[in-house]
């Protein structure tokens, strides 16, 4: 038997990374790989009308030509990663397609948690993590991804205001002290 356990955010990460303003206008940082071919051609449709920055791994993967190739920087880990997206006013974020319907990646938590504003592929759970529109944005295409991008890029205030309290939830319900809460009631059924 299987039980859905959510990820989270590490809140400790915000001591040792101060708030810096915003050099970074819209990023992503995360795999190209083969098995993100998917992802791969949503940024590559957003980044050919938006200038979008990218770090991570796995570019190798991509074809010559491929957009994300004219912004990347390289990989980026750790504190390094979380810092670009601290410093970012907007971080995309896409699934990967074995997640199928569900939204559950390190990115929902990473983007929130470090204050800045998450745009995301709908899922049908994400409703129950954030609030749409409120805490996070979502798309369900990259026209449309494209169009909130460049809306939120022109309204800063909207855009402040929803990545403020996309922290304040991840910072509230998504900590892995909640996670840890939660994983103890998944196990205890069968410690007995």
């Amino acid at each position: 038997e299987s039980k859905y356990f959510r990820l989270g955010f590490d809140p400790t990460v915000l001591n040792d990374l101060p708030r810096l303003p915003n050099t970074h206008g819209v990023v992503y940082v995360g795999s190209y790989g083969p098995i993100h071919k998917e992802r791969n051609k949503l940024l590559e449709e957003v980044a050919e009308r938006i200038r979008v920055d990218f770090w991570g791994f796995g570019v190798e993967s991509l074809r010559r030509s491929s957009p994300i190739l004219q912004t990347y920087h390289g990989p980026a880990w750790g504190k390094q990663m979380l810092e670009i997206v601290s410093r970012s006013k907007i971080c995309l974020n896409r699934h990967i397609n074995a997640a199928e319907n569900y939204a559950n990646n390190m990115r929902l938590y990473e983007a929130t948690g470090m204050g800045c504003l998450l745009v995301t592929d709908y899922k049908d759970n994400l409703r129950d993590l954030f609030e749409v529109g409120k805490e996070v944005v979502a798309y369900r295409d990259a026209r449309e991804c494209i169009e909130l991008v460049k809306y939120y890029l022109d309204h800063n205030s909207e855009r402040s205001a929803i990545a403020e309290a996309g922290q304040r939830r991840t910072l509230q319900d998504h900590t892995y002290q909640i996670r840890m809460a939660e994983l103890v009631e998944i196990i205890k059924p069968y410690l007995s």
